[in-house]
C-alpha cells in the first residue's frame, strides 16, 4: 500500500471483512433457526389433531 490517497481508498480493512462475514453467518443462522421452528410448530399441532382424532374415536366407542 502507497501512500496515495486512492490507494487507501481501494483496501478493504479486516475488520470490515470480518464484519459482513460475521453478520452473513448471523442472518443464515437466523433464517434457517425460523424454518425449523416453523416446522416444529406444524409437527406438533398434527400430532395434537391425530391425538384429537384418537381421542374422539376412543370416546364413542367407550359411550356405546
Amino acid at each position: 500500500m502507497g501512500n496515495n490517497k486512492k490507494d487507501q481508498l481501494k483496501h478493504v480493512a479486516a475488520k470490515e471483512v470480518n464484519n459482513m462475514a460475521t453478520s452473513k453467518k448471523r442472518t443464515e443462522h437466523q433464517e434457517k433457526q425460523k424454518d425449523q421452528g416453523e416446522r416444529v410448530v406444524k409437527w406438533i399441532f398434527g400430532v395434537l389433531v391425530a391425538l384429537a382424532v384418537i381421542y374422539m374415536v376412543w370416546s364413542l366407542f367407550i359411550v356405546q
